[in-house]
């Protein structure tokens, strides 16, 4: 990486209720023009009217078919998922399935994978039995947010997946989360550790921020909590046990 520098957050990324924040990004992507994001705070540099709003026009959403549209609608092409539960429930199959879908019929996916090697995410990708799409890439390095957004910079994905924001060394606060979302106005979906009650570590802002948040009802069956596109309390079946410790992957 590009010598890091301490740069104050421009005005088109700062955070709700006008906090300033120090980020460690590299010089160059701090400097960068900032892309229009349609879908966040701080998209407009002005107030506007109510008639101007209504003749705005905004990306078309994302056209979900099947299983997919049933437990996420169509979300916006800059939507916002968080996904956390206990250990060993299904966060990263679930992530892989829909990275793939995504990469299948949307564009380019980058998916940052710093929990699992090469070898495990070989194996479950075999175990979901997937094809995984030309479109679908990953990354077993970029364990920082300052090299996730290098890589994001290239401008070449419609789609980020970060497993997880902890092992990425994302803060709990989640400013340094919502800074990279305001830069790259693409999808993102996060998985973040759960505390002892199996709710989501760290800041609420999380949460409050994302577009869908995600749990787990039990091991393989993921459920939405909120979803701005969809309904509450879909539930989305990953895999399911047959007999104990045997698994069986769904359609």
């Amino acid at each position: 990486l590009k010598k890091k520098a301490q740069i104050e957050q421009t005005p088109q990324t700062q955070l709700p209720m006008n906090r300033k924040v120090k980020l460690f990004f590299p010089t160059a992507i701090n400097t960068a023009p900032k892309t229009q994001n349609f879908n966040g705070l701080g998209a407009f540099n002005s107030s506007i009217s109510a008639t101007e709003l209504m003749k705005m026009q905004f990306p078309d959403r994302l056209k979900f078919t099947g299983e997919w549209h049933r437990f996420l609608g169509n979300p916006s092409p800059t939507f916002s998922m968080l996904i956390s539960c206990l250990p060993g429930h299904g966060k990263t199959l679930f992530c892989l399935k829909f990275a793939n879908y995504l990469a299948e019929n949307f564009g380019k996916v980058i998916f940052f994978e710093n929990e699992m090697d090469e070898s495990l995410i070989k194996s479950d990708i075999d175990f979901l039995r997937l094809k995984p799409s030309p479109n679908l890439d990953f990354n077993f390095t970029a364990n920082t947010p300052q090299a996730i957004a290098q890589v994001l910079e290239s401008g070449r994905y419609k789609f980020c997946f970060i497993d997880s924001l902890q092992m990425s060394k994302f803060k709990d606060n989640n400013e340094e989360l919502w800074a990279l979302k305001q830069r790259y106005p693409i999808g993102f979906c996060c998985i973040s550790f759960a505390n002892g009650a199996g709710k989501v570590r760290g800041s609420m802002e999380k949460q409050h921020q994302d577009d869908i948040t995600i749990t787990f009802a039990k091991a393989g069956v993921a459920v939405t909590l909120k979803n701005r596109f969809g309904k509450v309390g879909e539930e989305f079946v990953v895999f399911e046990y047959v007999l104990p410790f045997i698994l069986k992957v769904t359609a």
